[in-house]
């Protein structure tokens, strides 16, 4: 295992001037720095004066060589790593989905809006799944639900009826109306 092939032995049936064109037309900075360890490793070079010249740890060249011995030339890329299975299938989340579209008191809830913690007991209750509060919203987002919120009322806000007195003052005349940008109007008094 610690010892690998150099020169014409290492990658026998692959020549250097195949790795060299490889290494021209590789696209990634991480596979060309592997492409060129075993240029170097088929000029006869040592794994030590390798990781000198292109400024990686020994095992790490020694790892990416001992790959290419394993796998040929696909030893360029890695391995893709497929991960944790999702906790909710593809037909699970568009049941998910129909029910959110429902809403809670069609799924046998008293409310009247879908909040976090409520979809969370839903997916609990429907699917047996059970996720964070933050994974909870990036996959509300996933079905295309945005988080809502009613504007609290400021609490330096003018009482409702200086409101509507103010609104039927500067709306009677529409000189008192100017435009500062085209989505904005501001109100101002002619004198």
């Amino acid at each position: 295992m610690w010892e690998l092939k150099r020169g014409d032995a290492f990658l026998r049936g692959v020549p250097l001037r195949m790795l060299r064109l490889l290494y021209d037309k590789e696209d990634s900075a991480k596979g060309k720095l592997r492409l060129l360890a075993a240029i170097k490793r088929k000029e006869g070079l040592s794994i030590d004066d390798i990781a000198a010249s292109i400024n990686k740890p020994r095992r790490t060249v020694h790892g990416w060589l001992h790959r290419f011995e394993q796998r040929g030339l696909a030893g360029v890329r890695d391995k893709k790593q497929p991960g944790r299975p999702p906790k909710l299938k593809k037909s699970q989340l568009k049941q998910l989905r129909a029910d959110l579209l429902k809403g809670p008191q069609a799924c046998g809830y008293g409310e009247q809006l879908w909040t976090r913690k409520l979809v969370q007991e839903h997916v609990r209750k429907r699917f047996g799944a059970s996720f964070v509060e933050r994974h909870m919203t990036r996959l509300l987002h996933k079905l295309g639900f945005t988080c809502q919120k009613p504007r609290q009322r400021h609490y330096k806000a003018a009482p409702k009826r200086s409101q509507e007195h103010f609104k039927k003052r500067f709306t009677d005349s529409s000189e008192d109306t100017g435009r500062a940008d085209s989505r904005s109007t501001v109100w101002t008094r002619a004198q």
